[in-house]
Formats: structure tokens, sequence, C-alpha cells
């Protein structure tokens, strides 16, 4: 043990005959002054301007000595890591019981530097402060962390239910010990320093392992946050950091400290109780979002029961497009394993939009009632004209209830995977989905229906029967001429389920999965926005003959809608006028395919009014003009789309002119993770140009610490404002 009286300071960079650039990190760098400047020129000349500051002082802080003067990575050479290490190593006892710090925390950051470079690890152990109202610690030591050794009582349980860890402590007497010898807090100097070890030093590749080397920063949370939020596995995210530190030895942690941060985050996020956390989030957005819209439900016990909630661009979605709605619900995307409920349509680019969601706490008729009454409240009491559905009886009947005279039709794809599970017959499950989706007459349905039935000896299959029995909610024969919008499954939800299905793992909390719920909904409206763009900003070729009513169309429909008018136009080449009769009102068109005259179709067209109707019906299923009614237009000589025949949930104009998507300020803390993004993608940037040449390397390194060291005390600062309050 060495007890030293103290001498005057000697920095240890003096007695290290090599000196590194002023472009590089410095190697042990004294508590020096940096002021924020206006103006600032680097050792080549070179200067950097930014915006001055009232908050500017001097002083380096006490983060900025930690990751810049003991030890922050860096690439090899003078002023690296490295060479840093080789400093540390190269100090003798008496050289270090010389030192002084400006404060407590200075001096813990050097013995943890000193004991990376040697390969140890330390902890804090022993101190006293004083007893007036300064409160600042009079005295300090740290230890190895193997100091002392474990309470035999811990030993001798016989109770434990659990293994024993592996022994650290082993009475190592390695020891550093400041002490304040005046009345200001800047004076510390190293009063007992004691090097011997009485164990083996850690290899350098095993430091890293150690405990005192490993910390999650401020900068790792953010950027962890950044990317977990969007459903970067944990793993993934360690991956990154290592290829971004060029090595695991550069990391600084492992990535059980990273598992162990991320929870320890995600248990403060929702400290005040999950459903409060999210019902909090969804006040905030009513409280920036006058029409956003939710409401919930609580049970005997106050536990939340159900939650329904739609923003203002759903409304208005819903408003343009709500005449089909779709009901889905899926059951695994969050830690309760609730139901989820999306109510979606589709959007005049044929694109899904969502119009709201819910969360229920059980599948009852009761339920699914309050979540249709509660959508109808959000919207107005706008109900839908057709519904599509999973099937489930007790979203059937809250459907009937709330919705009696919306056409209900039952999803083919749920459809399909019931036939393929009660009907263990591939050839069956082909040929029902032939017939579902057959477009024919009532009567030559039955007829096929009967034949299918008795081919495959089913007419006593449970399932077969039952599902007959509901055939007027599956079978296009008996759905043609009712409209869908081309919608016959519950599949338009599977965009969101799949985003939402990658944190299944994680297993969100209430309050994750709001969130994470929205930035879903905003990755599909960039996609439908997407669209308005290339509709807006692009002229499609023309393909036909009959180019002057091909261009009225895509003046008229969105682009992909009007590629399907365009199909249909060039459907026109295979037909013929077979003949027609004209009557008082109206004119009789029959149209038959070209070599197939038991293929055939009947138009009406009614030229005062300007309206057609044709037997096939697509029009009124689907609310897009038919082959057979551009036939027509052809022989009448009509130069545009009759209105009546523009269905306006298709056309470019379908969305209010003042609709746009809805930008609520989001929480502090997504705000916090948005400006992080930005800010990395811009010095994303200016890395890839730095990194071009040494010059310019090391010219956007002593950038950055100025600008790292100014924000940090700004942030400090704020900081200590905040625990002043």
């Amino acid at each position: 043990m060495s007890v030293v009286a103290v001498a005057p300071y000697v920095h240890p960079v003096q007695a290290i005959p090599t000196t590194p650039p002023a472009s590089a990190t410095p190697s042990i760098r004294n508590p020096g002054v940096m002021e924020t400047p206006n103006r600032s020129t680097n050792s080549k000349g070179v200067s950097y301007d930014w915006e001055s500051t009232s908050e500017s002082e001097s002083g380096s802080s006490r983060e900025d000595l930690h990751s810049n003067t003991f030890g922050g990575n860096d690439v090899e050479g003078e002023g690296s890591v490295s060479s840093v290490d080789d400093s540390l190593r190269l100090l003798n006892d008496t050289e270090i019981v010389q030192m002084k710090f400006v404060s407590e925390e200075e001096a813990g950051l050097f013995y943890n530097a000193y004991a990376k470079a040697m390969g140890f690890s330390v902890r804090k152990h022993k101190s006293k402060r004083h007893r007036g109202n300064e409160g600042y610690v009079k005295w300090r030591d740290w230890v190895c962390s193997r100091e002392g050794k474990r309470n035999k009582k811990h030993l001798e349980r016989t109770d434990r239910k659990r293994r024993h860890r592996d022994e650290t402590r082993i009475g190592c007497g390695a020891k550093f010990w400041v002490c304040c010898m005046s009345n200001t807090i800047e004076n510390y100097v190293v009063t007992e320093f004691v090097s011997t070890h009485n164990h083996p030093l850690a290899a350098q590749q095993r430091v890293p392992f150690l405990r005192s080397h490993r910390h999650v920063g401020d900068a790792d949370v953010a950027q962890l946050m950044a990317m977990r939020n969007v459903g970067i596995k944990t793993s993934q995210i360690m991956d990154y950091i290592t290829c971004q530190s060029r090595g695991f030895q550069n990391v600084g942690f492992t990535l059980s400290d990273l598992r162990n941060k991320l929870h320890r985050e995600r248990t403060q996020e929702i400290r005040n109780g999950d459903a409060e956390g999210a019902l909090g989030y969804l006040s905030a957005q009513v409280s920036n979002d006058p029409l956003f819209f939710f409401k919930y439900n609580v049970d005997e016990e106050d536990r939340l029961e159900t939650l329904f909630w739609a923003d203002r661009r759903s409304q208005m979605d819903y408003a343009a497009f709500g005449d089909v709605l779709v009901f889905d619900t899926t059951y695994r995307t969050n830690a309760y394993k609730k139901p989820f409920v999306i109510l979606a349509g589709v959007s005049n680019n044929f694109m899904t939009t969502i119009f709201g969601c819910a969360l229920l706490s059980k599948e009852t008729e009761e339920t699914y009632n309050w979540v249709l009454a509660t959508f109808l409240e959000a919207m107005n009491g706008k109900r839908p004209i057709s519904v599509v559905t999973d099937g489930d009886l007790a979203m059937r009947n809250a459907i009937r209830n709330i919705f009696p005279h919306a056409r209900h039709r039952l999803c083919s794809w749920h459809l399909e995977q019931n036939a393929a599970k009660n009907v263990h017959r591939p050839e069956f499950v082909s040929d029902f989905t032939k017939l579902m989706q057959m477009e024919c007459e009532v009567e030559e349905f039955e007829s096929l229906w009967a034949d299918m039935v008795s081919h495959y000896g089913l007419q006593t299959n449970a399932w077969v029967v039952e599902i007959y029995k509901d055939r007027e909610r599956w079978a296009e024969a008996y759905l043609l001429g009712h409209f869908f919008a081309g919608m016959r499954t519950t599949q338009r939800c599977e965009g969101m389920n799949s985003y939402m299905n990658q944190f299944l793992k994680v297993r969100l909390r209430l309050f994750e999965f709001v969130q994470q719920y929205h930035r879903g909904l905003d990755r599909m409206r960039i996609a439908d926005a997407e669209a308005e763009t290339v509709t807006e900003h692009s002229t499609p070729v023309l393909m036909t003959e009959l180019k002057t009513l091909e261009k009225n169309g895509t003046e008229v429909y969105t682009r992909y809608i009007f590629k399907l008018f365009q199909d249909e136009i060039q459907r026109t080449s295979a037909l013929i006028v077979a003949r027609r009769v004209d009557e008082l009102e109206r004119r009789l068109y029959f149209i038959e395919m070209y070599a197939q005259a038991d293929s055939n179709w009947t138009v009406e067209y009614y030229a005062i009014k300007s309206r057609m109707n044709c037997s096939c019906l697509m029009f009124e299923s689907f609310g897009l003009p038919c082959s057979h009614m551009i036939v027509v237009m052809k022989y009448e000589h009509l130069l545009t789309i009759p209105p009546s025949l523009v269905m306006r949930r298709w056309t470019r104009c379908a969305r209010p002119v003042d609709q746009q998507p809805n930008h609520v300020q989001m929480s502090r803390t997504a705000s916090q993770t948005a400006r992080y993004g930005i800010l990395s993608s811009g010095y994303n940037l200016m890395s890839f140009y730095a990194s071009q040449g040494q010059d310019s390397f090391e010219d956007a390194r002593e950038v950055e610490y100025e600008m790292t060291s100014w924000m940090r005390k700004r942030w400090e600062r704020k900081k200590n404002k905040e625990w002043d309050t």
C-alpha cells in the first residue's frame, strides 16, 4: 500500500514522450476550457460556424471526459484507443498518486480507464460526504471488483431454489483513493493507490466482458429505440452496432446488457400502468387533433375491457370509401393475446384503407355490438352497403343487429381453409372454390352443387350441409349484382397484420401496441400517397383504337382503376352486336362473343338519361363499366363515359380536395426519436464524404468532438434544471 503526501500536479500526458497531433482525439485530456463559439477554427485553419447560445459556458462536461478523454472508440494511431491504453500502462504508482482531478466522478473515470488498460474491473467501495449544506463527497475509494469475499451465510443456506452464482470476490487488495483537500469541490487528489492484485489480469480480448467496462449509453439507447420501433430484433441491432464499431471490442456492452437496457426502457415507458399509458397516448392525440375519436369500457374490476379508436384521416376515408366494410380479427399481436379488430375498406387506388380498430377482452355478440355501435358513432352514423367478415357467429349476429340492411359476405379465403380442414380431399376444395366464384344463374349453381356433393359422396358431411345453408353469403351466383368493390376476402387487412406480426416475439404491451399500430397505419398511407402521386404526375399510354374514350378514362379514374377500364376496352375486340331492338325509351343491344354465340349479354341503353344496364351486372358489383357497355358506347359514338356510369369512389377526386394526411404532434419520446432519426440521416451523408480521405476524416472528427461536447453540456444543464424543479 502506498500513501504519499500531495505533490504538485503532474498530468500523465506530460510524463509520456509521445504527444498526439491536434487533429486527433487527445490521449488523456486535462479538464480544460471549451467555449461555445460562434466560429471555430481547427488546427488546419478550417473554420466552422454554428449558432451561438446564451447557454454556453466554460468547462468540459463529465460525460465528455468519459467518452473522449478516457478511452472513446477511435481509429488506430496516435490519440487512438490503443495509444491511450499504452499511455495508461506506462504510469507508475508515484505518478498516479501525484494526480489531481476536478471532481470525484472524473477520478472514477480515470481509474476505470486505467483498469481497462491493465485488464481488471472496478467498483465503488466507500465514501464520506461533507456534513454541511454543500453535501459534496469528502473522500471516495474504488476497489478491484474481486475485492472482498462472499458472506458465508449465503453459501450455507439450505433452502435455496436457485444454483449459487459463481464466486468472483477473492480478497484482492487493489484500490484507488481520492480526497477533497479543500472546501471547494474541484480539488480531489489521489491519497492512496494500490496497484498489486492477487489474481491474473484479463487479456485484452477478455476486457470488454468485464462489468465496469460495459455501459449502454444514452446515444446507444436512442439508436436502440429507433431501430426497435421499426421491428428490428435486439440481436440484429447488436450485430449492426458491432459492425458500426468495427468489432465487438469497441462496442462497450454485450447483447445481454442491451436486452436488459431495453427491458428497463420498456418498463419506464409503462411505469404508470400499461392501459393508462395507452389511454394517455390516445388522449394526447385528441389534444392535437380535435377529430381524433376514441372510446373505451372497463369491467367490474375497473380493468380495460374494450377500446376503439379512429383518427381524422380514417373518418374522412370512411366518408369517401365506406360503402364496403371489411371486418377482420387477429389474436397474436399483443402481450395479452386480446382479439384485435381492424375495420378496413378499399380506396380509389384499390389499396387498403383503415377506418378504425378495436381491442377486445372477449368475442361475444354484446362486445361486437359495442364495437359496431361505437364505429357508427365515430363515423357520424353512416352505415356501409356491404360487409365482409370471416364468418364468426357472434360477429354475424352483431352485423345483423347494427347493420340490418347491409349485404353480408363471408371471406372466401377462410371458407377454402375450412373446406380443407373438414373435407380432407384436395379435389373437392378445388371444385368448391371454382363453384363459389362462378358467375352464373342461381339455378345453374344449385344443379352444379348437387352434382358435386353427389360425386364426392358428401351428402351427410356436417360441414357441407351447414355451409350450403349459408350459400347466400358466399356463392357468387347469389351475390352477383351486390356492390363489394372487388373484395371477396378479409385479406385486405393482411398488410397491417403482417406489420404487427413483426413484434410477435416481443409481445407488445398495450401502450407499445397502440404506438406500433399508428406506425403501421402511416406505412399503409404512404403507399396510398405514392399511388396518388403516380396518378397525378404521369400519363398512361393509350393502347386501343377508342382513344377518345380511353383518354377520358385517364382523366376520370385513378391509375389502377384506369388500367382495369383499359382492359375492358381491349375485350371489346372479341365482342359483336348480334342485333339491336329500339323501344320507346330505350334500346336493347344483344352482345355476343365472337364465334361463341352461346356467350351472350343484353345491354339496356336509355339515351335521354344516358344510363345503361348490363345483364352481366359488373357495374352493380364493382362500379366500373363492363366491355359490353363499352361496345354500346362505341355504337352510339359516345366520346366520354356517361356520368351515370362513373362511380365517384373510383375517381381521382374521390377524396375531398382539402383532405391531407393527419400530422398529429407525437409524444415527447416519439419526437425525440424522430429528431434522432433526422440527425442520423444527415450525419450519415457527412460521414460518407468525410470517410473518403484521411484529411477530411480528421477534420470531421475534430468538429464532431467539439459539437458533441457542446451539445452534451447543454443537455446536462437542461437535465440538471429538470432535477432541481
